[in-house]
């Protein structure tokens, strides 16, 4: 266990990273949520692996069109589903596929079932077919195989589309981050110099840290943001900006630098996820003591 000051002080900064990023989180499911970022990029991605034309026609095959909802596409298509998609795409070509069955095809029994017959079927998109001939070399010889080995490959696939979303969401978290840190004034540089040199403050702020630390994250990240955020010295209202005194602006290059590095730092720390400061705060918690509480603390 610990006492130092800087102990606090980091279970402050963390807290702070905390808060701001769980509403980052929730700004960024709704942004994400409202222009369909998943389902774009899953599209994307099935249109990297078939091609367009098969990607359209997937699409609109039953067991994928009834995902979507309000006009909107899946965001999700499992693999089993995708490979009994395309399977059936490949058995009918282009008949109406809204009046077939498609777990009661022909291609699924007899000598007109096999893999290689399904294969030779793809037209017009060479690289769907160059794919399915090397999955077929892996010793997929039935109808049931193909399904298989397609399954697997899409699932491949799929790890690129979360890779391409990962990538995504951090840079909107990020942009989020620095939005939300510009509006709050939530200077990584301005608190932790006064936490490190108001020890009341520095006090209180801690054990809401130890005290978050023992909860279980909230489904409700605004609330948590609102309640905790008042806790810590940012915001515009008492400040006097970039060293403001009697009217007149401190334009040195230390106080600007200050304020920019600060921000910085927050929107960076912000687009790391509330997860991994959450998950950060529990560890520095433990190695917190109970301290000595100054007097003038709370509690």
């Amino acid at each position: 266990m610990f006492d130092h000051p800087i102990v606090d002080v980091a279970l402050g900064l963390i807290l702070l990273y905390t808060v701001l990023s769980l509403f980052a989180s929730v700004v960024k499911e709704w942004i994400s949520t409202f222009f369909g970022l998943r389902a774009k990029n899953l599209k994307k991605g099935i249109q990297t692996l078939i091609g367009a034309d098969y990607a359209a026609k997937i699409y609109g095959h039953p067991l994928v069109s009834t995902l979507s909802t309000e006009k909107k596409l899946p965001s999700y298509i499992g693999s089993g589903t995708f490979a009994s998609a395309l399977v059936d795409l490949l058995a009918h070509g282009d008949e109406d596929q809204s009046t077939e069955d498609p777990e009661d095809d022909r291609s699924t029994d007899g000598s007109e079932g096999d893999a290689a017959r399904l294969i030779r079927n793809v037209s017009g998109d060479p690289v769907l077919g160059r794919a399915l001939r090397a999955l077929s070399s892996t010793g997929a010889e039935t109808v049931a195989e193909l399904r298989t080995e397609i399954a697997a490959w899409f699932d491949d696939g799929m790890n690129r589309v979360s890779g391409w979303n990962r990538r995504q969401t951090q840079w909107i978290i990020f942009a989020i981050g620095a939005g939300v840190t510009l509006f709050a004034n939530a200077s990584t540089v301005h608190v932790a110099g006064d936490l490190w040199r108001d020890d009341v403050l520095r006090y209180s702020v801690a054990q809401e840290a130890v005290s978050m630390a023992s909860t279980t994250p909230s489904s409700d990240s605004l609330e948590v943001s609102d309640a905790l955020l008042p806790s810590f010295p940012v915001g515009w209202g008492d400040e006097d900006p970039f060293g403001v005194r009697e009217g007149v602006p401190d334009w040195s290059w230390g106080t600007w630098l200050a304020h920019l590095m600060g921000w910085i730092l927050t929107a960076a720390a912000v687009s790391l996820g509330a997860p991994f400061w959450f998950d950060l705060l529990g560890r520095v918690a433990k190695l917190r003591g109970t301290g000595k509480r100054p007097e003038g603390a709370a509690g």
